[in-house]
């Protein structure tokens, strides 16, 4: 499912929970509607989980285990635990209505670049179309150009997501992808923005916090906080405090363990992981908005001299043929 859908289905399954309608009742009622084969196919694993007796969770990871996130069933479950499903569900459908608006800004930072790739491919061939001399195939120059550039487009969306999956258990694999300008920013503020979002689901159903530690990681999506984390269970479970494990496990932002040990020791760390998580939200949409005002730029700049290279290389070549006979 896209982002747009889930963020419309965790809002209608918000509202219907919150409205005291039992799930089961709700599930029919959503199945009633029209919609897309990924929808459906996710509330009817649902209603099968239901009915044979599973919990929510437990029938998202055994029916819908590859159209949900790790994230998703991290927050189900704690929203089981707590009594709490509806604010769960609300928290999904906050987190991904932002991922849809953070890939549209994505998008149309990306349209102007393409046009002028395109233009930059094209319009230098236009007068060799006008004025072909025989044995010259501007077309066909048109035509390659165009297969290259967009096999670069493809392979790079593609490498992209192959890299981001690993990524969710690889630390250097994430630590290489947060490095990229803009977008690795963007994936650090998301990566513990999603950490601190179940941290808060699970501590609110009083979830031991070796396991809310744990919980958290896997469903950060991110190598780096995962391995973090399994570190700093491992020092919690050994009795120690939670922001001082989190700084000893080399993966958290300084700031955050150090705001986490502070809440720590006034009895307030769920307030402040719920905090931490709508700052990072923000900036992550903050980077996300730096990176669609500096591609285009950027994506100028390349045309640019892609264009000058095409110039003077036709250049070259009209007064080369002219001065030849001179030789």
């Amino acid at each position: 499912m896209k982002y747009r859908d889930k963020a419309t289905l965790y809002r209608e399954l918000a509202k219907l929970v919150e409205g005291a309608l039992h799930l089961d009742r709700s599930l029919e009622l959503l199945l009633a509607q029209k919609s897309h084969r990924g929808r459906r196919q996710y509330l009817e694993g649902l209603q099968r989980g239901l009915s044979e007796g599973m919990g929510l969770a437990d029938s998202v990871r055994k029916y819908n285990a590859e159209l949900a996130t790790s994230l998703e069933v991290a927050l189900i479950d704690a929203g089981e635990r707590s009594g709490r499903l509806g604010m769960s569900f609300n928290h999904l459908a906050r987190y991904f209505a932002a991922m849809d608006g953070a890939g549209q800004k994505a998008r149309q930072a990306m349209i102007y670049p393409l046009i002028l790739a395109h233009l930059a491919l094209l319009l230098p061939e236009l007068p060799a179309l006008i004025v072909a001399q025989e044995g010259d195939h501007p077309e066909r120059r048109m035509v390659i150009g165009l297969i290259i550039l967009w096999g670069l487009i493809l392979g790079g969306m593609w490498l992209w997501r192959w890299l981001s999956h690993r990524a969710s258990a690889s630390a250097s694999i994430d630590a290489w992808l947060n490095r990229i300008p803009f977008a690795g920013a963007a994936r650090r503020h998301w990566a513990l923005a999603r950490f601190c979002q179940v941290s808060h689901a699970c501590m609110l159903a009083s979830v031991n916090m070796v396991e809310v530690v744990k919980l958290s990681g896997q469903a950060s999506q991110s190598g780096v906080l995962f391995q973090a984390s399994e570190r700093a269970a491992e020092k919690v479970m050994e009795g120690g405090p939670l922001g001082e494990s989190l700084a000893d496990s080399g993966g958290f932002d300084i700031d955050f363990v150090n705001a986490l040990a502070t809440a720590e020791e006034v009895g307030k760390i769920d307030e402040e992981v719920a905090r931490w998580s709508t700052n990072e939200t923000l900036a992550a949409h903050e980077s996300i908005d730096r990176a669609a005002q500096w591609l285009p730029k950027v994506g100028y700049f390349i045309v640019v001299l892609f264009v000058l290279w095409r110039i003077i290389g036709m250049v070259q070549g009209i007064y080369g043929g002219m001065l030849k006979p001179y030789e």
